[in-house]
């Protein structure tokens, strides 16, 4: 039979187990928002001379005559493997992620209210993505599958000041969503191993939150542009439900015992809250009749996410605030644009995106690093008020290593790389 004193300690080492961690990064925050910025490696602050302005700098948008429209689509697909390390999961022992496809999609609207002031809606998803593990995973106690949305309703107002200067101010309203899923664990005391004794599922609504965004376009001669643009920190208060599900072990009494630890027969409110980065991008670029040349320097302020806490109502046994103590991380951006002929150009792009997780934090529900990114596509005018862009960039992610140093006890070695490949029709009504 198993006594108090063991069951108040696995009762301990279930809440340590059970208490949930979502993560944030480079990795999960998207500007795949614009087929032609994207193929210049996201350097479109200073160019921002089509609809998909709304992302980049929406200040551009003002100088644009008419009522403009673009839409597409980016399909994602990441790989991610893993090397243990001692002492656990221990040297020798290997994992891979499945396999997924992401597509998150843009949309953009911009028309004229007079002579010089613009509005404009963008649609599109800044954050997302996704991990996805095999259930015998090792880290599988960590996380199974997170799977993160977060959807952008963002209108602006785009004044020209003078022929060379624009300034615009929009709201950012993010539509957020999360998903998680991982294995419960628990001493069994009868063999003092670690043993699987269900699994977690827990869910959001669609939970929204609000910022703002400013931006300038200045136009300063001979070719030459620069752009500035800020968007505003946007915290998300998550409320939703958590599922369990019991696995025997084969053990009757220690089973009785977890059952009575976690709510298996009920589904209890959960709440956390997530404050999303702010975004300061500087722009320089320079353009002639065919050729293009952009620099943009982007400071993500990941810095304000702190902690994560997990509140599972009416179970504060298996409740947490788990620490993060991210770093505000800079990305480096580079990107040319050569124009063939009136119907055709082809853009090319690098970029160096440092990661703002800490190595403490990295785990198999973000396994981030700094990446390493190479982009070409092109622009094909269809006739006189259609184009189509399409841009593809891979990313490359050196080797991370926990360096023994991770929360959960989990170390070992990511090696990462991602495929994007998108469309964006763009079309003057």
């Amino acid at each position: 039979m198993v006594n108090a004193r063991t069951c108040g300690r696995m009762a301990g080492v279930v809440a340590m187990l059970l208490a949930p961690t979502f993560v944030f990064g480079a990795g999960f925050a998207l500007f795949e928002h614009g087929a032609r910025g994207v193929a210049m490696a996201g350097a479109f602050g200073a160019t921002a001379d089509d609809p998909t302005a709304l992302y980049y700098n929406p200040a551009g948008v003002a100088f644009l005559e008419g009522t403009h429209a673009a839409a597409g689509a980016y399909l994602i697909t990441l790989a991610s493997d893993f090397q243990g390390a001692d002492p656990y999961p221990g040297k020798g022992y290997t994992a891979s992620q499945k396999s997924q496809v992401f597509y998150p999609p843009h949309v953009y609207l911009t028309g004229r209210l007079s002579e010089n002031l613009r509005w404009g809606v963008a649609l599109n998803a800044p954050f997302g993505l996704g991990t996805w593990w095999d259930d015998d995973f090792a880290g599988r106690y960590i996380t199974k599958r997170a799977d993160l949305k977060v959807f952008n309703v963002n209108p602006n107002l785009a004044y020209r000041l003078a022929d060379n200067a624009a300034l615009a101010v929009g709201l950012d309203y993010y539509i957020a969503a999360i998903d998680l899923t991982r294995s419960i664990g628990s001493i069994n005391p009868y063999t003092q191993k670690v043993a699987e004794v269900g699994q977690a599922h827990l869910y959001s609504d669609n939970n929204g939150g609000l910022g703002f965004n400013l931006a300038f376009l200045g136009k300063l001669g001979r070719g030459v542009s620069l752009g500035l643009s800020y968007r505003s920190r946007v915290k998300v208060y998550f409320e939703g439900n958590a599922s369990f599900v019991q696995f025997p072990t084969g053990y009757s009494d220690f089973d009785a015992i977890v059952g009575r630890q976690i709510p298996f027969d009920r589904n209890p409110k959960v709440a956390s809250q997530i404050e999303f980065p702010d975004e300061i991008r500087l722009a320089l670029g320079w353009r002639d009749d065919r050729w293009g040349v952009e620099l943009d320097l982007v400071k993500m302020g990941w810095s304000s996410f702190r902690e994560l806490p997990i509140d599972i109502k009416g179970y504060p046994a298996l409740s947490s605030v788990r620490p993060e103590h991210y770093e505000d991380s800079y990305t480096y951006r580079f990107g040319v644009e050569y124009k063939r002929s009136a119907t055709w150009a082809w853009q090319f792009g690098f970029l160096y995106d440092e990661s703002p997780v800490p190595t403490e934090s990295v785990s198999p529900l973000l396994p981030d690093a700094d990446r390493i990114g190479l982009s070409i596509g092109f622009s094909k005018q269809l006739n006189e008020r259609m184009r189509l862009d399409v841009g593809y960039l891979h990313l490359d992610f050196p080797h991370r290593s926990t360096k023994g140093k991770d929360h959960d006890g989990f170390n070992g070695t990511y090696e990462n790389q991602a495929h994007l490949l998108g469309f964006t029709v763009v079309y003057k009504l």
